[in-house]
């Protein structure tokens, strides 16, 4: 069976770990599963054969959109393909969309236009499409706009991380109705690699802190916070350093914050830098640390998903909602004071053994929800008419 992860890469931590989540769940329950992925700047096809799974045969460019050719050409292309580890649109059963927040005026309206197409494509022929757990909108007018309201109104399943991502496709296609869920993010009961911890001397006097470039770009719509950003991680690193305490800053996102962390590393003083670009030994240093100051969405999910404090700064509607659901609404710093932000995590450290309890309980009421999604998708899958390809 020839499932198609969509908008999952290498580079993005985050991106990657929703990649391995998948595969954790999908490939025990479909024996046959075969993954297909996009290659590109961020998926080499070195590394997605490394994965066991199949390149995706890309026939599009801008407007031009040959893919429905792969239904009607002959058996023989297809397996041509396949000798060389390449699948086409036509042989993919159903498409599991990952894309963790793609969809809406902040970005490309190409994404919108190229799903719009594919989900009328996959209708057509009874394959589903399914939006895994991820943010939406806001939606800006225009044509791709509208295309993707029009081919949501079939899609097989849809489902949001936060109300306002709910509310934002409800009043864009009403008819979703049922098939519109909401679930949490589906990274929370992956385990993270806790012997990477040591390899990189972090302990629980360790404070991790994730710098993220969309703070100082034109998606976030904070100008104190654009304008701050920098001085504030430096600011707070080197507080935190004179109060005792250990302090690590630690890329999530590889080459994309790399100019980031080592700019806010030279105005800290030399904070020392955490390179690692494995996301579960990603996961397992977070895990390890007495506290972190994330800006990374998945870096916040990380840490508060493992019982560890985490302080959040936000450019986008996705994080309130992810504090809101482990009831810790008031560790997203609204303002950008680092003494403040110090003297707040000083608080959450010396009470972390009451905090880990509180998180932990929540993340077993978020993972719960998330087993109800897995149930969903895979009734889906079995039912897909490309099941035994």
């Amino acid at each position: 069976m020839l499932v198609e992860v969509k908008g999952v890469h290498f580079s993005n931590q985050g991106a990657h770990l929703m990649l391995l989540a998948t595969l954790e769940r999908l490939e025990p329950a479909l024996p046959s599963l075969r993954v297909v992925l996009n290659t590109g700047p961020n998926a080499s096809a070195r590394r997605v054969a490394a994965l066991g799974a199949w390149r995706k045969q890309k026939l599009r460019k801008r407007w031009l959109d040959f893919n429905a050719l792969s239904y009607r050409w002959p058996p023989a292309v297809d397996a041509a393909l396949n000798h060389r580890g390449i699948a086409a649109e036509g042989q993919v059963a159903a498409i599991l969309d990952a894309s963790g927040y793609a969809y809406g005026g902040t970005w490309s309206p190409w994404l919108m236009a190229y799903a719009a197409a594919e989900m009328r494509r996959f209708s057509a022929r009874g394959k589903p499409y399914v939006f895994l757990p991820q943010a939406f909108g806001p939606f800006a007018a225009g044509r791709a706009r509208d295309a993707f309201a029009s081919a949501l109104a079939d899609c097989a399943l849809v489902c949001v991380r936060d109300d306002r991502s709910e509310q934002y496709l409800r009043d864009l296609c009403p008819q979703l109705d049922a098939r519109l869920a909401r679930f949490p993010d589906f990274t929370i009961g992956v385990s993270g690699d806790r012997n990477a911890a040591e390899l990189w001397g972090l302990d629980k006097e360790t404070v991790l802190l994730i710098p993220n470039r969309h703070m100082v770009d034109e998606r976030n719509p904070d100008r104190a916070w654009r304008s701050g950003y920098v001085r504030f991680l430096s600011d707070l690193a080197q507080r935190l350093d004179r109060s005792g305490r250990r302090v690590a800053l630690l890329n999530h996102e590889s080459r994309e914050d790399a100019a980031l962390c080592a700019q806010v590393s030279l105005d800290a003083g030399g904070t020392r830098l955490i390179d690692e670009p494995d996301p579960r030994r990603i996961k397992g240093i977070i895990g390890a640390a007495g506290a972190v100051v994330s800006s990374r969405y998945h870096g916040c999910v990380a840490a508060l998903s493992q019982g560890v404090p985490c302080l959040g700064t936000s450019w986008s509607h996705k994080y309130a909602a992810l504090y809101t659901d482990f009831g810790v609404r008031d560790w997203l710093l609204c303002e950008c004071d680092a003494p403040r932000a110090a003297a707040q995590l000083e608080c959450l450290l010396a009470e972390r053994s009451a905090h880990a309890q509180q998180l932990a309980g929540n993340a077993s009421r978020l993972a719960a929800q998330t087993e109800v999604m897995w149930k969903r998708v895979l009734e889906l899958l079995n039912a897909s008419p490309g099941r035994c390809q």
